[in-house]
């Protein structure tokens, strides 16, 4: 089977991937970034969503104390404290509970993802990039890359379907980046 070189003429870039926690940590920020610039926000999303769920617990809440005899509707003081005690405690528990199992994920996931493409050679030319591992060849065509761009330490390969390819700016020299943004159109 024929090299990258042998097809595509002298290569460039030649480069070892290499990962940390903090990097694929930063590329999910940017893609958050990126797809929340698309998502247009609405009323149930932010304050008026916490409010009006706080206003609903609260109504709830005191219900429940007036009908179970907790309190009686005399007990102003009483019945705010238990709807804003009741109202933080079931607003907090599920984000703390969330927060433990995505931080969990998010480990799995990286985990997972370094040991895929940790290693994973490198190989730029005028036509493309390839991407050389244990058992697979692949292969970007220059027209596959619509747009470069650089976020949070890492170098941005935007192709027209599916994810940007990063690669850590640590690795690139500034030449080396040049020559990859002039894959672009």
């Amino acid at each position: 089977m024929p090299t990258a070189d042998e097809t595509t003429g002298r290569t460039r870039i030649a480069l070892s991937l290499d990962y940390s926690d903090e990097e694929l940590a930063r590329f999910d920020t940017v893609l958050a970034q990126e797809t929340l610039a698309e998502v247009k926000p609405t009323i149930w999303e932010g304050w008026p969503a916490f409010i009006g769920l706080g206003f609903a617990v609260a109504i709830g809440t005191t219900l429940l104390a007036i009908a179970a005899s907790a309190v009686t509707t005399r007990s102003g003081a009483g019945i705010a404290a238990l709807c804003f005690a009741a109202y933080w405690v079931g607003i907090t528990a599920p984000g703390l509970a969330m927060g433990i199992a995505d931080k969990r994920r998010r480990k799995a996931v990286y985990d997972a993802f370094r040991q895929e493409w940790n290693g994973t050679r490198l190989l730029a030319t005028q036509h493309g990039i390839w991407f050389r591992r244990d058992g697979l060849r692949s292969f970007i065509g220059r027209s596959a890359i619509r747009k470069v761009s650089r976020a949070g330490g890492l170098f941005l390969l935007h192709l027209r379907v599916g994810q940007p390819t990063m690669i850590p700016l640590r690795l690139l020299t500034a030449e080396q980046q040049d020559f990859l943004s002039a894959l672009a159109p």
